[in-house]
């Protein structure tokens, strides 16, 4: 029996997260953990995946535009059969709908992984901080200093 797929275009890495280990020790549950390196690898990646979807995406937005080359019965239902009628769509319009879903979870792998990136960029700096401020305190004074 077909059933159809469920629509989870927008939640397919939902619950399902990165984590970027600076050698501190890994972390269970649900996720990737993976190097800085690693991570910034992926991402380059995905974003290239991301920037294909996308001129797939151009593309196919370009043939569901398609018209009959003449005003004629068999050209027309040619041309729903590719394009769509209004009642239902065609293969274009389920190549388009195909290149937008790929797109879209090629996006949010993206979003995820700069997610991490940015967290783990933000506790980098922030231990920076921490290091720099633990020398800026007031100096001892005494016989050696």
């Amino acid at each position: 029996m077909n059933q159809p797929a469920p629509d989870d275009s927008k939640s397919w890495l939902a619950g399902f997260d990165f984590l970027i280990d600076n050698g501190s020790g890994g972390s269970s549950g649900p996720g990737f953990t993976m190097s800085p390196n690693d991570a910034r690898s992926m991402l380059n990646l995905a974003k290239q995946a991301r920037d294909q979807f996308g001129e797939m995406r151009r593309h196919a937005q370009i043939l569901v535009r398609t018209t009959s080359p003449a005003d004629e019965p068999a050209s027309n239902n040619y041309n729903a059969k590719l394009v769509g009628d209004g009642k239902s769509g065609g293969a274009f319009s389920s190549g388009l709908a195909n290149t937008q879903r790929m797109y879209a979870y090629a996006d949010e792998l993206v979003n995820k992984l700069e997610k991490a990136l940015g967290i783990t960029h933000a506790a980098d700096e922030s231990a920076a901080g921490d290091i720099k401020n633990t020398g800026s305190g007031p100096q001892p004074t005494g016989l050696a200093g």
